[in-house]
């Protein structure tokens, strides 16, 4: 019921103030959304079960997976100077477990409307009629800070190594300079931005993680608290002789992620070669992240609800780095990529973790209506072990912790093939495998939407799990 009121509530205020526009200004609103739905076969044998609450998205008593996500976007402009955006979602999927390094923690969740994102933004030197290449915003509302991941190139994203350095999609403010001009080559643009949390230095909750006890780590400090913070600096596009752009972006965000994660950094790089015009494109990617502690870079999660590994990792980065050609000729149209990732992880208590990965994929596509694709990711392309310290007692780390990740055992790979029709919808069918560290990544199946299982011949103390299954996806955007 509340949530009802709220939502008859919003429109209401947005049928005001588009009722207010300005110097007889006609105000703008649109509406646009998408739908994704995805039905997943699994293909585990009995054996390999996990145990009974094992947790979300586990191979308990059904091997089937299900995921449907539907999003609409509203926007209003009741005025040349102002802006607002919310962003309304649903969601129904059965989650994953998280598992240290391998994969990422995701809830499990019915279908419930919720606002994900709604806010304001003002142009401020424009609000107030003043002439400036320089634009000042403001912008306060429920949203998220977040890299604009130039340097993503693949569809597996093996090279997006940013996507821990953000804020959390809550109550938040930003300013924001704006340059727009036009150099000799065309368009430029760059953007200065920060952000932090209504609450100030009461954003997040402080952890216990420097008095060198390791039994404590990770554990709230009572009545203590810390800011959350976020600044970039982007070149949205620069244009060069010979059809080429460039856009590049630096980021800084202070306990982001929503959690106490002290200072990261990091930033993205893409170059694009035209080669031919309307016929080849050859784009160019580089991503690096530096993050101070508490966050999971392998498996993308600073949660630790189900294990409170995440809070004793230490000063951990990736570089990624990924390159791509597009092609079309006549009807006929292809994208392949090739990308990967070099990653360190530093750790209280266990040994430091440096390890490679890389994928390949491509998709072909006829007449812009029949398209098959695939791809195949190496998770490590060594092996490589992860364990405990040699200078710590295996009392404080389960008895001695000890997990080899071998490029087997961490392998994925996906095929599909589908058809787009009008007004943008499509429908495809795929079969996939995805182990270990290839877990997270996938072309068009979901990997929150696909039950998870262990590998075959392994026991459930081993942490080697896997998914995948045939599956059929339908979606569609206006």
């Amino acid at each position: 019921m509340m949530k009802r009121v709220i939502v008859i509530g919003f429109l209401i205020i947005i049928v005001g103030i588009t009722g207010m526009a300005q110097n007889g200004e006609q105000p703008v609103f649109t509406i646009s959304g998408d739908l994704t739905s995805i039905y997943t076969l699994g293909n585990a044998e009995t054996s390999q079960a996990l145990g009974s609450g094992t947790g979300n998205g586990a191979y308990e008593d059904r091997k089937n997976g299900y995921y449907t996500g539907a999003n609409i976007y509203l926007s209003f402009r009741p005025a040349a100077f102002l802006e607002g955006y919310t962003k309304i979602a649903a969601t129904h999927r059965p989650g994953s477990l998280y598992v240290p390094l391998q994969l990422e923690y995701s809830g499990q969740s019915d279908f419930a409307m919720s606002f994900d994102t709604l806010y304001g933004k003002i142009s401020v030197l424009e609000a107030l009629s003043l002439k400036s290449p320089v634009n000042l915003f403001l912008k306060a509302g429920k949203f998220k800070a977040e890299p604009s991941h130039f340097g993503k190139i693949s569809k597996f994203e093996t090279e997006a190594a940013l996507y821990m350095l953000k804020t959390a999609s809550t109550y938040n403010y930003e300013v924001e300079a704006d340059l727009r001009s036009v150099l000799a080559n065309g368009p430029f643009r760059m953007t200065a931005a920060f952000a932090g949390n209504f609450r100030h230095d009461e954003a997040i909750p402080r952890l216990y993680d420097d008095d060198g006890t390791v039994s404590v780590h990770g554990q709230p400090v009572l009545g203590e608290y810390a800011p959350q913070l976020y600044a970039s600096l982007k070149l949205h596009e620069l244009n060069f002789p010979g059809n080429s752009k460039a856009a590049a972006e630096l980021l800084w965000a202070l306990n982001g992620a929503n959690i106490y994660s002290g200072s990261s950094f990091g930033g993205s790089l893409r170059y694009a070669f035209t080669a031919i015009p309307d016929t080849l494109d050859i784009p160019v990617g580089l991503s690096f992240g530096l993050y101070q502690k508490n966050i999971d870079i392998l498996s993308g999660t600073a949660d630790t609800a189900l294990n409170r590994t995440t809070t004793d990792i230490r000063d951990s980065y990736s570089f990624g780095y990924g390159a791509g050609v597009r092609f079309s000729s006549g009807p006929v149209a292809a994208d392949m990529n090739i990308a990967g990732a070099v990653s360190s992880i530093s750790h209280i208590y266990r040994d430091t973790l440096d390890i490679a990965s890389l994928s390949l994929d491509a998709q072909f596509t006829y007449n812009n209506t029949f398209f098959v694709g695939g791809g195949v990711i190496l998770g490590t392309l060594s092996d490589v072990e992860w364990k405990t310290s040699g200078s710590v007692s295996p009392a404080l780390d389960s008895g001695g912790y000890k997990h080899r990740f071998s490029p087997a055992d961490n392998l994925g790979y996906e095929i599909y093939g589908g058809i787009k029709f009008p007004h943008n919808c499509r429908v495809i069918i795929g079969f996939n495998q995805n182990k270990g560290l290839a877990m997270n990544y996938t072309l068009e199946s979901r990997a929150d939407g696909q039950i998870k299982y262990k590998q075959a011949n392994t026991a459930t103390g081993d942490s080697m799990l896997e998914t995948g299954g045939l599956f059929i996806k339908f979606g569609f955007s206006f």
